[in-house]
């Protein structure tokens, strides 16, 4: 039996990629619906952080959907986001020693934000609660270090996802 079988016997997904971008563009509607008042032209998305603050696959995976959510022009009637490429974002955060995190000080905000020209960032956490996995984002100003908006969506806990969420 070569690998891909194997892994594909061990970890049956009862989701697929489908399953992943709808609840994302769901966290992303729900997470922007009401930012009109905030000047916001660029944010910065970082991989979502387990309980232990630490980057899981999934916690990748899913800051990689969020971005691709956040840029379909299609999303937003009549507001545009740039966002931060993540090669650019991992070297500021080499640059200023930080690592990725659900929670910044204002002042790691300010230089993030300056860093990379972003008036706003998106953190995330990803929580295995036994009977499903609670993903939750928050969007937060980087000069005022103001939570703009958050929200929680559930993920179905498969044995693929709880696989991904505990490789780092």
């Amino acid at each position: 039996m070569g690998p891909s079988q194997f892994w594909g016997k061990l970890f049956r997904t009862q989701t697929d990629s489908k399953y992943y971008m709808g609840k994302t563009e769901d966290l992303i509607h729900a997470l922007t619906e009401d930012i009109a008042e905030y000047e916001i032209n660029k944010v910065t998305v970082f991989d979502l952080v387990d309980e232990e603050n630490k980057t899981p696959i999934l916690g990748e995976y899913i800051s990689t959907r969020i971005v691709e959510a956040i840029t379909k022009k299609y999303f937003f009637r009549d507001k545009e986001f740039r966002v931060a490429q993540k090669g650019e974002v991992n070297s500021v955060l080499k640059q200023l020693k930080l690592k990725t995190s659900y929670h910044y000080d204002k002042d790691e905000l300010r230089h993030l934000g300056k860093a990379l020209n972003s008036q706003a960032v998106i953190t995330g956490r990803i929580t295995d609660l036994g009977t499903n996995l609670d993903v939750h984002l928050t969007l937060t100003d980087v000069m005022s270090g103001e939570v703009i908006a958050s929200v929680s969506e559930p993920l179905t806990r498969t044995k693929f996802a709880v696989e991904m969420l505990r490789h780092h």
